[in-house]
């Protein structure tokens, strides 16, 4: 990108009126006690803390006013929430289905490295408020500003170009980067360190003539830079960093430039876990501390399941330091062919102590049935690894880094968790891993045939092939005895365990034709020994041919 083409998309950091900092500061220091930051000279107040280790930290209460960009207040607090706190997100108006889908998913990777849950509801009380508009302008207020009484019912972040054709690299960076206002983070080329030599001219020229942004504005929401004096401390700047804005050549005088950032860098990653720590991680955790267990839609009798949705709260055997991880698969699928096959599943939050898992299908598709299997694993073990990949035509295959390196090859298994395919189209679909390192692997998405995948999310776990108490694998329809419409087969354990496992099964292939139903159904029956795991993949009623594979994890009990 040059200079001279037209800018991409930008955030314009949404700031309080300075009227409201005193209420600013209420609310953040009632929400979180370390959120006090001091200013140089000025006696200390009656809270301590420390300001954040990274220029992402907290800026000031109020916007540098645009006729003295240099006027501060004198104590200044953090804008942190509470660590462990689960916030509670609310679409207020706009967005189709779909867009609404992307921004849940690109938020709730900022969970997997903070201390921190979203919980998205229809009604009631919110942390944070959203609309969607057709006006070409996102923004955020920042961290807890949000709870400041003049806000409460109104939106605290919009998005201002998504719709259904929106690339993903597109949904990926200015959700993750609004959703990194919401937590208290500032634009990267803000912090102390930045020092970016700025082209001012030319920066102002351009911003006008392709955001209609005044010269104020940008002098604010680009030129303004914090100083240590404001409370926000910093190492070296990141231009790798999700809260930057791409730099093209030309708009420094030093020929410095900065990219399109679409994924958090090591440093956001580690600077959000600093900002919103968990219990110490253990080196390894023992398999069986791992929990499983399954759930579908014939299971949910409550007055609020539908056909489109069920919900369940699960229970867990214990209640564990800080939330743990769970990752759902599908493991049975009973839709008819007149319409699209559409079914996704989702784990909407996660406390100490349960989770709540919700599976559901949308529009016009004809669900007779689905349901899920889900593993759960302690935040805190190094040794398991987990994250979603969003696949569609345009983008089958992703490389995936993992957070920790392992000291050898991994074992990695991919599986299905939600699915779009056009009705029009044989149902043939297959995920697996490729390619696997110490560091990353390749997450692959194939279809065949005239198959059509509109969607589909594919999660993945990653763990050591020596971990004990753990063995996983893969098992598909036609590999051993088959009956008509049901298929079965052995899995032989080797002396792993003593007596039956705990296990996990999810759909890693499904090939159904578009003239009959879909409709398979995954279950395994444990050797009370721990010897062996006896599994079936079957299905029923007037299907011809199928076929399916399976990921699959068994778990010392």
């Amino acid at each position: 990108m040059s200079s001279d083409e037209k800018l991409p998309h930008f955030c314009s950091q949404r700031y309080l009126p300075a009227d409201l900092a005193s209420e600013a500061i209420r609310v953040a220091l009632e929400e979180n006690s370390d959120n006090f930051n001091l200013y140089p000279g000025l006696s200390l107040p009656p809270a301590g803390g420390s300001p954040p280790a990274r220029g992402m930290g907290p800026p000031i209460l109020v916007a540098p006013s645009e006729e003295a960009i240099g006027s501060r207040l004198g104590l200044f607090t953090g804008k942190r929430w509470k660590p462990g706190k689960t916030l509670r997100v609310r679409f207020l108006s706009g967005g189709t289905h779909h867009v609404r889908e992307r921004v849940k998913h690109y938020a709730n990777i900022w969970s997997n490295y903070a201390n921190i849950g979203f919980q998205f509801v229809q009604s009631g009380d919110s942390d944070i408020r959203i609309v969607f508009l057709s006006n070409s302008t996102s923004w955020s207020y920042i961290g807890t500003d949000a709870l400041t009484p003049a806000l409460k019912g109104k939106a605290t972040m919009q998005y201002g170009w998504f719709n259904d054709q929106t690339p993903e690299d597109e949904f990926s960076k200015t959700v993750l980067h609004e959703f990194g206002h919401a937590l208290g983070c500032v634009h990267e080329h803000s912090q102390p360190n930045s020092n970016i030599q700025w082209n001012k001219p030319l920066v102002i020229a351009s911003y006008y003539r392709d955001q209609g942004w005044s010269p104020e504005q940008v002098e604010r929401d680009v030129f303004h830079r914090y100083s240590r004096a404001d409370g926000v401390t910093a190492t070296g700047f990141d231009a790798t960093s999700i809260m930057e804005y791409p730099i093209p050549p030309g708009f420094t005088t030093n020929g410095f430039t900065a990219g399109q950032n679409t994924h958090l860098s090591t440093h956001d990653i580690a600077f959000i876990e600093k900002m919103y720590p968990r219990v110490s991680r253990t080196s390894a955790a023992p398999a069986s501390d791992l929990e499983t267990g399954v759930f579908n839609t014939l299971s949910d009798t409550s007055p609020s399941a539908t056909s489109r949705g069920c919900r369940t709260i699960v229970n867990f055997s214990k209640s564990y330091p800080s939330p743990p991880k769970l990752i759902v698969g599908l493991n049975f699928l009973d839709f008819g062919n007149s319409r699209k096959l559409r079914v996704q599943s989702r784990v909407e939050i996660v406390r100490l102590r349960q989770a709540r898992l919700k599976i559901q299908s949308w529009a016009d598709t004809t669900q007779h049935a689905s349901g899920i299997a889900w593993l759960l694993f302690p935040s805190e073990d190094r040794d398991l690894q987990s994250g979603t990949f969003i696949a569609n035509a345009g983008h089958t295959r992703e490389t995936v880094v993992f957070d920790h390196e392992y000291p050898s090859l991994p074992k990695v298994l991919v599986f299905f968790s939600s699915l779009d395919i056009d009705q029009s189209t044989n149902c043939r679909v297959r995920t697996y891993a490729s390619e696997v390192t110490t560091s990353s692997f390749k997450l692959n998405v194939e279809t065949w045939s005239n198959a059509r995948l509109l969607e589909g999310e594919v999660s993945w776990i990653a763990l050591p092939a020596d971990k004990k108490g753990i063995t996983t694998g893969t098992f598909s329809a036609g590999e051993e005895d088959t009956t008509g419409l049901s298929n079965q087969g052995k899995v032989v354990f080797n002396g792993s365990f003593t007596k039956a496992p705990k296990i996990f099964l999810a759909l890693s292939m499904v090939d159904t034709e578009m003239s009959t139903q879909t409709r398979i159904r995954l279950s395994a029956n444990s050797d009370p020994s721990g010897k062996q795991m006896e599994w079936h993949i079957d299905s029923w009623g007037s299907i011809s041919s199928y076929s399916a594979e399976a990921a699959f994890i068994a778990i010392d009990g």
